[in-house]
């Protein structure tokens, strides 16, 4: 029974951490629109740093430096926007990693347990 349990709480936290690190988008929908539409408007001009940016707009620390370019706010405060849009990037990958890692733990709680009663039936 406690393999089962275990099985089922590994299977829930390996497929919560799956999913947010992997199936969500890192940007909004609005923001990675408002950041597309920035590139074109700064660097409409260049097809080449076009192409290169625009994939680019699916990061946190890139929709905050095309804000920052658009609005026009010096360099320190722009640095700071980016810095901290990265700093919370980087946080939701270790909790989603955390996530990943408890949920293979109970995984393998659950291969334990289930050894274990094997052994008792024996």
């Amino acid at each position: 029974m406690k393999a089962f349990l275990y099985a089922g709480l590994g299977a829930v936290l390996l497929g919560i951490g799956l999913y947010l690190q992997f199936g969500m988008a890192g940007v909004s929908l609005a923001d990675r629109s408002r950041c597309e539409q920035a590139v074109e408007k700064v660097y409409g001009g260049s097809d080449e740093t076009k192409s290169t940016l625009l994939p680019k707009c699916g990061e946190p620390g890139m929709v905050a430096m095309m804000d920052a370019r658009t609005s026009g706010a010096g360099a320190e405060q722009a640095a700071q926007s980016i810095a901290a849009a990265n700093r919370t990037g980087l946080v939701g990958i270790l909790l989603n990693c955390a996530l990943i890692g408890a949920g293979i733990g109970a995984l393998g709680a659950a291969a334990a347990a289930f050894r274990q009663s094997k052994k008792r039936a024996v």
